[in-house]
């Protein structure tokens, strides 16, 4: 079978966002597929975050077609300040939006739709359309964000007739952080009408979460039988060689976003109640608020804040510690967020405490797979016994046999038997 992947993160991209189809690449190369993967120079890119150890990552024979771009972000630059461009949720972010931050926001919501980076449109699909006539490959996936790509797909999927699959990471105009942009009615309609076309059209869907597969399939369009699930999961292979190296003082660590609208709070709350010292570690990326929040919790709580860091010392950060956080942001649509921070958690094998939705699909995943226990954002009491009880109990590890089927491997096969067979 030939598969052509169009993703804007590729490594060196770093980031969660990458390693989605980086790692089910890897698994579906030696399932034999021949795989045509289309990206942007690095160079000509516009990253939140780098990960050269990435690119070791990349499965032999699998071939990279990098493309130009021309898009937008020096513009971002100019008016914000800012060196860099933002992460996902504005985290990163002070604690107070300036003016100056929140009319960027306006001009990135409304002038640059769906997203900053469709200038890379026309080249990937310029690169593509080359694949298909040169190589024959009539399947195709797309990934998002930025949604602008499945933009892409479309007018592969009208112009050549191959079979489309939309893979959404994240949802398109139901983010969580979508208003934060302050799109106007006009622009709410438009994009909603690009999010339905594609809908409409791409042979089969793909989401990360039940919860989100329902929700795209109540806002109508798609195919009977069209969407699947396929949650991210986390790459064996990034553990088996590594070495649990547990600290004397009883250690928490929270890995990935953290943004307003994360439980912070009460996650205070709850460990300034407790008797005994402990560290809390923050790997990643923060607002201001967060921080903020956390550095207030009492002297028997040393916190520390590291920026991120490359996957494969994050991997060994993981299996370093007793007990690893996982805090799903206190909005409507976080029944259905499943992050990928979660599958790698599991992979590392720690015990998990959660704070979000009890009912939600993470917590179905962690539950169902006994791999720590989930609470609603004030339980506080509940959280602190719990975080007593994994310190009195030494925070015993997962089953490994329990999370097998959030393997890569796993679902690489059945991404194979289930979703492409057409």
């Amino acid at each position: 079978m030939k598969l052509g992947i169009i993703t804007y993160y590729w490594p060196p991209a770093g980031g969660p966002g990458v390693q989605r189809w980086l790692k089910l690449s890897k698994y579906l190369a030696r399932e034999g597929v021949q795989l045509y993967v289309v990206t942007v120079y690095a160079e000509k890119a516009t990253y939140p975050l780098r990960d050269e150890g990435l690119l070791q990552d990349v499965a032999s024979g699998i071939q990279v077609f990098r493309t130009g771009t021309s898009e937008k972000f020096g513009a971002y630059k100019k008016v914000t300040g800012k060196k860099s461009v933002p992460f996902s949720g504005f985290s990163g972010e002070d604690a107070k939006v300036s003016f100056i931050q929140k009319f960027a926001r306006f001009i990135r919501g409304n002038f640059f739709v769906p997203d900053a980076r469709k200038g890379w449109n026309s080249h990937a699909f310029k690169a593509a359309a080359e694949i298909i006539k040169t190589h024959e490959v009539r399947h195709w996936i797309t990934t998002s964000p930025p949604h602008s790509t499945q933009l892409v797909g479309l007018k592969l999927k009208e112009r050549f007739g191959v079979h489309w699959t939309a893979d959404f990471r994240d949802p398109w105009t139901d983010i969580y952080y979508y208003r934060k942009f302050y799109p106007t009615a006009l622009t709410r309609w438009y994009e909603r009408g690009l999010e339905r076309k594609v809908f409409v059209t791409c042979d089969a869907l793909i989401s990360v979460s039940p919860s989100w597969s329902g929700l795209y399939e109540q806002k109508g369009g798609l195919k009977k039988g069209s969407v699947h699930t396929l949650t991210n999961g986390f790459d064996p292979e990034d553990f088996s060689a590594l070495v649990p190296q547990r600290p004397a003082k009883f250690t928490l660590l929270y890995a990935g976003t953290l943004a307003a609208q994360y439980p912070c709070d009460e996650l205070v709350a709850a460990l300034n109640s407790l008797d005994f010292e402990m560290n809390l570690r923050v790997v990643g990326s923060w607002d201001g608020q967060s921080r903020e929040t956390l550095e207030a919790l009492e002297s028997h709580v040393e916190v520390t804040f590291e920026e991120y860091v490359p996957k494969a010392q994050l991997n060994q950060r993981l299996l370093d510690c007793h007990l690893m956080l996982f805090l799903l942001p206190n909005v409507s649509s976080a029944t259905g967020h499943v992050p990928g921070k979660l599958f790698d958690y599991l992979g590392a094998g720690n015990p998990i405490l959660g704070l979000g939705p009890i009912e939600g699909d993470a917590a179905q995943i962690i539950q169902s797979t006994a791999a720590g226990a989930v609470f609603d954002y004030k339980e506080v009491q509940a959280i602190a016994s719990y975080v007593r009880r994994m310190k009195e109990e030494d925070a015993p590890r997962t089953d490994p046999s329990a999370v097998r089927s959030y393997a890569r491997d796993v679902q690489a096969k059945r991404l194979l038997q289930e979703i492409l067979r057409n």
